[in-house]
């Protein structure tokens, strides 16, 4: 997808804005990353030849990006340019192949300008990125009326790996509101002695809570595990009155 693309924007630039273009180096057929780089973290013990498994540890996803900057380029554009790239945080990267899969990303390492001696030429430079994966935009889903007291709500992942969304909770009178997954058999979603019209909103992914009645004193009325959706379509069993809604992006390895 990266080397298909023409452009790409970074941060809130546009490459064709600074008349740069996406190319390829390398003749023939061109390489790209499949799976991110990962490390098995494992403990090997006397007397026995295969070792014990204590999981996978992911790296942050690192690509070469090069793009031509165009003929008999002048020094005010390249000065433009390095104060685009000239970033000190994760910055949203997208490629014109599809630009609805977003990477966040900075330069590191050397930065090369490649060129003929006369002005013209290439940047060649490598982007790291804050995750192991790339990201759709955020989806926030409309709002399902809990009223009845009961309700199935299906959420369909379509990305490649679990995901924690956030929900956003507004009580039906006092109670508990409870949400099982009953496409992974996990334990459900749990929120006990909340009040009416209360709002709540449950970062799964930083594991924040917030009330509008009580700030972030709502732990202790709370099970402790986050809602989780699982690759492919996900039936949600809600019980407890309430309005609620989720929003998400989905992970591409």
């Amino acid at each position: 997808m990266i080397r298909e693309s023409l452009y790409f924007i970074f941060g809130q630039g546009k490459s064709t804005d600074f008349g740069v273009t996406n190319v390829n180096t390398e003749s023939g057929l061109v390489e790209e990353s499949f799976l991110g780089t990962r490390q098995v973290n494992e403990t090997y013990t006397k007397g026995r030849s295969e070792p014990y498994t204590e999981g996978v540890k992911r790296e942050a996803k690192q690509f070469p990006l090069n793009f031509y900057i165009g003929d008999k380029y002048e020094e005010k554009r390249v000065r433009a340019i390095k104060r685009w790239l000239d970033v000190d945080d994760y910055q949203p990267l997208a490629f014109s192949e599809n630009l609805d899969v977003v990477y966040y990303a900075m330069p590191v390492d050397t930065s090369d300008l490649v060129h003929n001696a006369a002005r013209n030429g290439y940047v060649r430079l490598t982007m790291k990125c804050n995750s192991p994966y790339a990201y759709s935009r955020n989806t926030t889903t409309h709002t399902f009326n809990v009223s009845s007291g009961a309700e199935m709500i299906e959420l369909n992942n379509k990305g490649d790996v679990t995901i924690f969304p956030t929900v956003e909770i507004l009580k039906i009178g006092d109670g508990y509101i409870k949400i099982e997954n009953l496409s992974d058999y996990t334990e459900p979603f749990l929120f006990n002695d909340l009040k009416d019209n209360e709002i709540l909103k449950i970062n799964g992914d930083k594991e924040i809570i917030d009330s509008n009645l009580f700030g972030n004193e709502r732990y202790d009325d709370f099970n402790d595990n986050y809602l989780k959706l699982s690759y492919g379509m996900n039936r949600l069993k809600v019980t407890g009155k309430c309005k609620l809604r989720f929003s998400f992006r989905y992970k591409y390895l």
